[in-house]
């Protein structure tokens, strides 16, 4: 996860940093990580169409970061680059279904060889699905379309809805719903909202987080599902947001013939897809497109939710004042911004910018890694973290970012994507070809290939 040019400590004064952990004790660390959350999803950052009053809460007491990045915009590469705090093209899992091997850096191994009991319960999308990670125990719960057989063995979701006498429903909706691809991946959750998998998730945290006996400290890795796609959601929590406005994507008619051909040749190739997947964007109307957006937006409550019985159960185990909390996601999700959706074929800051929170006691960094320690930035001794981010969706996009100005960089093609974020924050208009912008858009080339050479794979 790079960070780049500033926080925001909500609600907080500008001196307050994370809080000191208790002394002769090393912190407990919980992460808390969602799935194709994007950066612009949090009420304490001024998104108010987007109930988080548990995450805004959490902010309050640390720090809610304005610019964080994906190093991969995908979720395998990302989640690799967080365990092994190296850039895609240095670990290797350059797609999903991939793994690092063991000879890359591993934080959470490191923390267990330390004396850490480390526990996930939830996705990492590891390969193998079960691959141990460093962690004394895993609950698995694969993503919400996660086919057994194809790419893995059952996971613990699996399994508990094989007790119900039911399987995964994000698999079967595209056959089962008649106006599935009108609905955009958006519908009501269609079982007992128990079963759901973030609730699942949750409870399942929540009760490891009540048997630990603390007498050691714990690192957890809470991996939620949502708001990845499909944006199935119980309906109590879609009642929330009756009368909330929903606003809407971002884009121009005529927009994609500005723009590489990937971006529209991927929406072309899902319409008309019979798949699980597949948005038919030509079935998009402006309510069904708001419709998709208050799904996604509800699934990130529900978590929201979660987030609040967490803090409370650590409460009511006297830890809070000892746990360093974050929160964050792998990568966003496009949801119709520039006429696209989820991910794959586009590094839009609705992709690559995630959430991103920290508050509790701190840590040591982890040596011999390519990430750099937020202590400066936390402390108020530092204005911004990086001059510059990059991210990578391997083999055939890269992105070079500053504050002002971003460069997607595609491998041996003619074209690319130059925006001037401070005049155009939400990346309407391509400056690639523009002799005004040539400068900038070497300028960024040459970091680019600069950080690729520094960056590379050992060995």
């Amino acid at each position: 996860m790079s960070t780049s040019i500033r926080i925001r400590r909500a609600w907080g004064e500008e001196g307050q940093a994370l809080a000191a952990n208790t002394p002769g004790m090393p912190p407990n660390i919980v992460l808390i990580m969602t799935d194709q959350q994007r950066w612009d999803t949090l009420g304490c950052l001024g998104f108010s169409h987007v109930l988080t009053p548990n995450l805004d809460a959490l902010a309050g007491r640390g720090a809610c970061f304005t610019h964080a990045f994906a190093q991969g915009a995908i979720c395998t590469p990302s989640r690799a680059s967080i365990v092994t705090a190296e850039y895609v093209h240095a670990h290797g899992a350059e797609q999903n279904e991939t793994w690092p091997d063991a000879s890359h850096p591993n934080w959470i191994a490191a923390l267990r060889d330390g004396g850490y009991r480390t526990v996930n319960v939830g996705k990492m999308h590891t390969a193998p699905v079960h691959l141990p990670c460093g962690f004394h125990e895993r609950l698995v719960v694969e993503n919400k379309n996660f086919m057994q057989g194809i790419m893995g063995p059952p996971d613990a979701y699996d399994l508990y809805l094989a007790e119900r006498g039911v399987t995964r429903p994000a698999l079967r909706y595209f056959e089962e719903v008649p106006d599935w691809f009108d609905r955009l991946q958006a519908i009501e959750w269609p079982y007992d909202e128990d079963w759901f998998p973030d609730n699942f998730i949750g409870r399942e945290t929540v009760a490891r987080l009540e048997a630990h006996d603390f007498s050691t400290p714990l690192f957890f890795w809470a991996g939620f599902t949502g708001p990845h796609d499909p944006y199935d959601i119980p309906a109590s929590v879609l009642a929330r947001y009756e009368g909330v406005e929903i606003p809407d994507p971002v884009g121009f008619p005529g927009e994609a013939e500005t723009k590489p051909a990937e971006h529209r040749i991927g929406m072309e190739k899902m319409d008309g897809w019979r798949m699980f997947a597949a948005i038919w964007w030509s079935r998009a109307t402006p309510e069904r497109i708001r419709a998709m957006r208050r799904h996604y937006y509800a699934n990130i409550t529900l978590v929201d939710d979660w987030v609040g019985r967490i803090v409370a159960t650590l409460a009511q185990r006297g830890q809070l004042e000892n746990t360093l909390f974050v929160f964050t996601s792998d990568h966003g999700d496009c949801l119709g911004d520039h006429g696209n959706v989820y991910k794959f074929t586009t590094h839009y800051d609705s992709v690559v910018r995630v959430p991103f929170i920290m508050a509790g006691a701190g840590l040591p960094p982890l040596q011999r890694i390519h990430g750099r320690t937020l202590a400066p930035l936390l402390r108020g001794e530092a204005s911004h973290h990086r001059e510059i981010v990059f991210s990578e969706h391997l083999p055939g996009r890269l992105m070079a970012r500053t504050r002002e100005w971003k460069l997607v960089f595609y491998p041996g093609k003619p074209y690319g994507e130059l925006y001037h974020l401070e005049h155009d924050p939400d990346e309407l208009h391509n400056l690639y070809e523009n002799a005004d912008a040539a400068p900038m858009r070497r300028e960024l080339t040459d970091e680019l290939l600069q950080w690729m050479v520094q960056t590379r794979k050992r060995g």
